[in-house]
């Protein structure tokens, strides 16, 4: 391997140039052209001897005969293009020949230009400096997104970190805050009144709520790092939402659920037991929730709707709430986005939902207009 620098620490204004070609003469005469542009300049007299030179110390461009004894020019080009470590290395071919078929099959092999012989000297020049900078600016742009990657990296461990060590951190605090007000719950007796016990109530509720929260966030977290490994089964999606719409949406308030099955099935998807269902929880309540909010509403209903689309089964929640607004609609996903947090809302419900769709390989969507209310979509392919 040769000594490996970042790909835009090539000279510039400048280039290291490999000039392969059989005749003496050609490599004077090319030689002479670009060491006066200000180039570096080696040469070879084959192809074989162009891979060594090659390897000895890797050029920034090869101005590459195609007629030449023991490998050819096309041969040598193919050996370049094959090697992950000369790959990226631009091929210029020269020849005499300016058939088509011959053009063609240097560009198939992975050349970027060509120049006729005997060649222009201030075309030659140009096509030279054109293609160094277009490796530079290749060589520069990938620097730049490895350090953008790695920025990124960087951003994505400070960040899990911080969770985990506010999660301990948090965990640790309610712990007391939790546990004396069970103590004081159980040993009060009437040594307290109403409006005190009351008050323990708040207490006891509001630690239960952000012990809810946690356990979501560390849940989220997961998935976000994909830690989380799936255990896909066949799934009839038509009977697991109405298990959960019999037996786990506690509805509360004025809102009433309605269930359409919109279209013939089968709708059998892959999934995991375990974390689907609380997409169509998460979404339903949020639908149930959006409409007590609202009791002027012209549509108190909450409709899950189930189709089958093409190759994919799709399942809507839609209410008849008032439309969301443009600035939250964009914020439908993320974290915290709850307006209700207040209220015992973890605001992760919404989030939960698109990032376990998506790690089933699925799509979701909301759509909010006055006239049509609210609906998210859950697109998941059918088996």
């Amino acid at each position: 391997m040769n000594p490996r620098f970042t790909r835009s620490q090539m000279r510039t204004p400048s280039g290291h140039v490999l000039i392969v070609d059989d005749t003496p003469k050609n490599l004077q005469v090319l030689g002479s052209v670009l060491r006066q542009a200000g180039h570096d300049v080696s040469v070879a007299v084959d192809g074989e001897k162009a891979l060594e030179a090659v390897a000895r110390a890797r050029p920034d461009l090869i101005l590459l005969d195609v007629i030449m004894p023991v490998m050819d020019g096309f041969a040598a080009c193919r050996a370049l293009k094959l090697d992950p470590d000369t790959s990226d290395i631009p091929v210029i071919f020269l020849t005499a020949k300016t058939e088509t078929e011959d053009v063609l099959k240097g560009f198939e092999l992975g050349a970027v230009d060509y120049v006729t012989k005997p060649f222009q000297t201030e075309e030659l020049l140009q096509r030279v400096d054109t293609h160094l900078t277009l490796a530079r600016l290749r060589a520069e742009r990938e620097d730049r997104i490895l350090e953008l990657q790695d920025a990124l990296a960087l951003i994505k461990r400070l960040h899990r970190e911080q969770e985990a060590f506010l999660r301990h951190e948090v965990n640790n605090a309610l712990g007391p805050i939790s546990g004396y007000a069970e103590l004081l719950t159980d040993s009060a007796g009437d040594c307290l009144s109403e409006r005190q016990m009351t008050w323990l109530a708040h207490i006891r509720d509001g630690t239960r709520m952000v012990e809810n929260l946690l356990v979501a966030m560390k849940r989220l977290q997961s998935f976000e790092q994909e830690d989380v490994s799936l255990n896909l089964r066949r799934t009839d999606l038509l009977e697991l939402i109405r298990d959960l719409l019999d037996t786990g949406i506690q509805k509360s308030g004025p809102g009433q659920l309605v269930f359409d099955v919109a279209s013939d099935g089968p709708f059998v998807v892959e999934a995991d037991r375990d974390f689907l269902p609380g997409v169509f929880t998460n979404l339903i309540k949020n639908a149930l929730e959006h409409i007590a909010e609202h009791l002027d509403a012209s549509d108190l209903r909450v409709r899950v709707t189930i189709a089958r689309e093409d190759e994919d089964v799709l399942v809507s929640v839609h209410n008849g709430g008032p439309e969301i607004p443009a600035d939250r609609l964009e914020r439908f996903f993320d974290k915290f986005n709850s307006t209700k947090m207040d209220r015992g809302g973890t605001g992760l419900g919404t989030t939960y939902a698109a990032v376990v769709t998506r790690a089933h390989g699925g799509d979701i969507s909301v759509t909010s207009t006055r006239r049509d209310g609210t609906t998210v979509s859950v697109r998941l392919p059918a088996c």
